[in-house]
């Protein structure tokens, strides 16, 4: 199984063009969308040792064969050269086996027809016919093929302000394709007394390897919030796409790995009144909207925390409802956090006591959202455990 999706991880490819990008590299090197990487080609021709010296003296370093992306761009990329160039791959002639200069050793199908021979002990990568490595003396003269790590991260990563209430941020290269090997930090900062909500939507990443870490301040090394992760078989229990933060601040890590890209994600924010949450534990309690019985404020926004003893249910029953319907919403989530996925029930209107709901779990998160035109008395609830 194991094997099986390694194999699909290493041959698969979200998108396979590839544009030269002076945005992400230095001037003279060529961004492939394949890799991520930043490519350069040199015009004088060096012996093995003497092109990796090069490839360092340039700011890069010499290339060799990741996987069957790369070397479906560097056949696009050389296949014009006269010459092929070397790449970071040498046999232990001790052994007789072929290693790249990380350790690694080259998949066999890398390698071009009838080959590895015994012609030489360093690599050559051939671009055309059957593209791939080809053994060649390590004292032949041959042209260097460096690549680079490009500045992918956008020049913006802070966002919003003191007087900024929502807005959206996008995955770098959205709605085309991000890019591996990212490790960006963003951070938004909404007005005082208020706090943040998000949402990732759309969101279309590499499960598992690409993902978004999320914080509850400015930093990443603020109180952790949850991930985007949404892995294998339901393995990360914190996966979502919506969060909120404690206050005005907020910060998320997206990190992508080096195989695999897609279209990306938009996060929409938005900032909402800091009215502190009411929490209740233990067997029971009650709540009420704010101001109940009389009517409600304008531009309420209330969250609610019941918290039961592990291992018992929480049964909520509303016997008093009346809000402006549709747009006057009580909003019930089995979740000790406020996310669309874990929303059970949308209440608005006069019609909905009574009311009664038994959680699944012992935790059950409830928020009220009021506009600005018509206010009425709002709602009771009690609750117990079972």
């Amino acid at each position: 199984m194991i094997i099986a999706v390694l194999t699909g991880l290493l041959f698969a490819s979200v998108f396979q063009g590839t544009y030269a990008d002076t945005n992400h590299c230095p001037l003279g090197w060529t961004f492939s969308t394949n890799t991520s990487y930043c490519y350069t080609k040199s015009a004088q021709y060096f012996s093995f040792s003497e092109a990796a010296n090069y490839c360092q003296s340039i700011g890069g370093t010499q290339v060799f064969i990741i996987s069957s992306t790369e070397l479906s761009w560097l056949t696009d990329f050389t296949s014009s050269s006269l010459a092929q160039p070397w790449v970071a791959t040498t046999r232990n002639t001790t052994n007789n086996k072929w290693y790249n200069t990380d350790g690694s050793s080259p998949y066999s199908f890398f390698w071009t027809t009838g080959e590895p021979s015994l012609n030489g002990d360093c690599a050559t990568f051939k671009g055309t016919g059957k593209a791939g490595l080809k053994a060649v003396p390590c004292y032949s003269i041959q042209p260097a093929v460096c690549k680079q790590m490009p500045a992918l991260c956008p020049t913006q990563t802070s966002y919003g302000g003191l007087y900024t209430r929502s807005g959206t941020i996008t995955s770098p290269g959205y709605p085309t394709q991000y890019y591996n090997n990212l490790n960006c930090l963003y951070s938004i900062k909404s007005p005082n007394n208020t706090y943040i909500t998000m949402e990732f939507s759309p969101y279309l990443v590499q499960s598992y390897f690409d993902y978004i870490n999320v914080y509850d301040g400015p930093n990443s090394t603020s109180t952790y919030l949850g991930t985007t992760d949404d892995g294998w078989d339901d393995y990360w229990w914190d996966s979502r796409r919506d969060f909120e933060s404690s206050n005005n601040s907020i910060s998320f890590v997206f990190r992508t790995d080096s195989s695999v890209t897609n279209k990306g994600w938009q996060l929409t924010w938005s900032a909402k009144p800091n009215t502190p949450p009411i929490k209740q534990s233990g067997q029971s309690g009650n709540f009420t909207s704010p101001n109940y019985p009389l009517n409600y404020d304008p531009y309420s926004e209330q969250l609610y925390y019941i918290t039961a003893p592990t291992g018992f249910q929480i049964n909520v029953t509303i016997p008093d409802f009346a809000t402006e319907k549709t747009y006057d919403v009580l909003e019930i989530y089995n979740a000790s956090y406020a996310s669309n996925y874990r929303l059970v029930a949308n209440l608005s209107g006069t019609a909905v006591a009574p009311w009664s709901w038994v959680s699944p779990t012992n935790y059950v998160t409830m928020k009220f959202k009021s506009d600005s035109a018509f206010q009425m008395k709002g709602f009771s609830i009690v609750w117990f455990i079972q």
